[in-house]
């Protein structure tokens, strides 16, 4: 930060950081009014299609990961019924 001395040997000051940052929170809240904010009823609806999404991604991994597993398992221990180990996991 560069001091400006003058023929009085005065030191200019710089501008204030507070007014810099009031002046930014300012125009950011102004801008925020300005936007259009979805209704309760399409957050909801939104949510909820997402929620079900993550909830069959989340079964489809799961069992692809069993399959993957009892495969794994299957070719280290040369398993007869890979399967059966599935489906006792899956009742159990």
């Amino acid at each position: 930060m560069e001091k400006n001395n003058n023929s009085k040997g005065e030191v200019k000051k710089q501008p204030k950081r507070k007014s810099k940052i009031a002046a930014f929170f300012k125009e950011a809240f102004s801008e925020l009014k300005k936007v259009s904010w979805p209704t309760f009823k399409t957050v909801l609806k939104t949510t909820l299609v997402v929620l079900g999404v993550v909830a069959i991604f989340v079964v489809v991994l799961f069992a692809f990961d069993m399959l993957l597993g009892v495969g794994h398992d299957g070719l280290l221990l040369k398993d007869i019924d890979p399967l059966g180990k599935v489906i006792g996991a899956i009742v159990k």
